[in-house]
């Protein structure tokens, strides 16, 4: 009976939600927004977009542009709020503006962005916000919902342990992926969309908005920044004495109290917190490697809807009042930053917590303590909120870098391999294609050792630990093969996805499998003779040959790896098997 009467309020709200945007009163669509939230409701993609669509009829300020299409086969739209009235990056630039970009509805079932968004819209937009007044230096871009068919597919039973709100989204797309594990890979229409305007808005700021899973603690809102030791020094320092304490600063005047993202050191935070390495599968990790300050919002799942919301929309404001005061500081920051980054002979593609060094931050929590489960019978741990401590807690932020590599001159990427074009010029990758066959000397990695996860991790069977080796040779390209200048914007995109070790790489999402497989083999009996003819007349090849058997026991006594041994030395093995086709060029092209 209770869900009766809770799907004919719904179906009551809808029919009154209808009305409303008819009679176009903006206190009216206000007052829905405000409504819907206090209400433990979140709107739906549907309704969202068509109050920024009436916003954008009211406002001269406001655009909904339509910006690509979805894996829903609905598109993608992107909010802009303008005062300058251009709408368009190149020449809000020209007017020294800095822009804010606001990601909401990755993950459908954490809407508290959603929401929040379209109340700082209106707010803004009709002068009631006292921050408009930072919108004659900064722009607003917000997209609405990201991951729509995850927001088309609503359920009360999507988020097993969050606070509401009643119906909510899921988190896959219509592929069911996870799109903030995409923005390499781009598997999804909707990433595909959004990269492209990404690099054309080149945001200062970016802020994804999410809701947690984890451990209980007093704090509505915690906050992810993109990585200090991912960024140059310049924005590092910047971030870090300057944007991250005026962020917490302006939260600690609100209602809602801050707290940096809660991945506990050990079981519980009391043992300390971790900062979080973003690298660019998330979109901080991305939208950092071209040099955009990002922050991904984390409000937490036990929190009533309204004060998830309410927070989000607090640490908005605080964002944009940053955009404002610190406008050309912001500006010299990233400028700074480019420069830098352009003069990088070497970038850090993998990193490791460093856990010898850490600084104390105060922090609020809850006890730990356990009690029998009646379901199990089981001792099981639970956060006692009735016990509650403040204390200083150790913060590991800070990471060693594992594996680095040099920047090349170039890289070159044979035509063929086209799924990584397509990726390349969706993220406005400058190259141009050779005119005529060419030989040139290039270094070649060969992967030596790889290791596959055992399940599909986002659609992919993902490789790790990868080892190679490199060589110098001469390879013989095609015309219409693609020569990449590492000196541009996407210099550090490029460096994380065309390096196979990169913890991101296309290596890495199986972009270049093709080359783990061997064509062409031999038979054991027939290469007998051909093996003891190379052994004869190559000493070189001889003296590694015996140096193995003498160091592997195993290899000595396996007749069939000593022979696949001398095979893959010899000029019959396929030069492609195991050959990454991505090749460095050290020398101006």
């Amino acid at each position: 009976m209770n869900w009766i009467k809770h799907d004919y309020k719904f179906l009551l709200r809808h029919l009154l939600t209808g009305l409303i945007l008819l009679s176009g009163g903006i206190l009216s669509v206000r007052g829905q927004v405000e409504l819907r939230y206090a209400n433990n409701e979140t709107v739906t993609w549907q309704e969202a977009i068509d109050m920024y669509k009436w916003l954008d009829e009211q406002y001269e300020d406001a655009r909904l542009l339509q910006v690509g299409w979805t894996d829903a086969g609905r598109p993608l739209h992107l909010f802009v709020i303008d005062r300058g009235r251009h709408f368009s990056p190149e020449l809000i630039r020209e007017a020294g503006r800095n822009i804010l970009f606001i990601n909401n509805g990755i993950h459908p079932g954490e809407p508290c962005g959603v929401d929040a968004s379209l109340k700082l819209a209106s707010e803004l937009l009709s002068g009631k916000d006292s921050c408009a007044r930072y919108l004659d230096q900064s722009v607003v871009a917000i997209v609405p919902i990201f991951n729509v068919g995850g927001a088309l597919n609503r359920s009360p039973y999507h988020r097993a342990n969050q606070n509401g709100p009643i119906e909510h989204g899921f988190r896959g797309n219509a592929r069911n992926l996870d799109l903030n594990r995409d923005f390499i890979k781009l598997d999804s229409k909707n990433t595909q969309s959004l990269v492209p305007v990404l690099r054309n808005w080149d945001p200062d700021i970016f802020v994804d908005t999410h809701t947690s899973n984890g451990s209980d603690y007093p704090y509505t809102i915690t906050l992810i920044n993109s990585h200090a030791q991912r960024h140059e020094p310049s924005q590092a320092r910047f971030l870090d004495s300057t944007l991250l304490p005026f962020l917490f600063e302006g939260m600690d005047r609100s209602p809602y109290l801050m707290s940096p993202y809660i991945w506990s050191f050990k079981r519980t935070p009391d043992q300390g917190i971790i900062s979080f390495m973003d690298y660019p599968r998330y979109t901080s990790g991305y939208v950092s490697l071209y040099n955009s300050i990002a922050f991904t919002l984390e409000t937490h799942m036990f929190k009533p809807f309204e004060d998830r919301v309410l927070a989000t929309w607090h640490f908005l404001r605080e964002t944009l009042r940053f955009s404002g005061l610190y406008g050309s500081e912001l500006a010299k920051a990233k400028s700074e930053a480019w420069q830098e980054k352009m003069m990088r002979q070497e970038f850090t593609l993998q990193w490791k917590l460093d856990t010898s060094r850490s600084d104390l931050i105060n922090f609020s929590g809850y006890n730990v303590k356990q009690r029998k489960s009646k379901v199990t019978g089981q001792q099981n741990y639970y956060f006692d909120r009735s016990d509650p401590w403040e204390k200083e807690i150790p913060y590991y932020k800070y990471f060693k870098p594992v594996i680095t590599t040099t920047v090349p001159d170039s890289y070159i990427l044979p035509s063929a391999w086209r799924e990584v074009v397509d990726r390349l010029q969706l993220n406005g990758v400058e190259m141009e294609q050779l005119s005529k066959d060419s030989i040139m000397e290039v270094d070649i990695y060969y992967i030596e050792e790889y290791k596959t996860v055992e399940k599909p991790y986002n659609g992919h069977y993902r490789h790790y630990d990868v080892e190679t080796r490199t060589v110098t040779e001469k390879v013989q390209f095609l015309a219409g093969d693609w020569i990449i200048p590492s000196r541009q914007k996407a210099i550090e995109y490029l460096v994380q996805t065309l390096e196979p070790k990169g913890y991101d790489s296309f290596f890495s999402w199986n972009f270049f499998d093709e080359v783990l497989f061997r064509n062409e083999y031999f038979s054991p009996y027939i290469f007998e003779e051909t093996a003891e003819d190379l052994l004869k007349n190559d000493r070189s090849l001889k003296k590694e040959f015996e140096q193995q058997r003498k160091a592997d026991p195993a290899f000595a006594g396996n007749g069939y790896r000593q022979l696949r041994y001398i095979y893959e030395r010899s000029p019959w093995s396929e030069k492609s098997y195991m050959r990454y086709p991505v090749y460095r060029l050290n020398r101006p092209f």
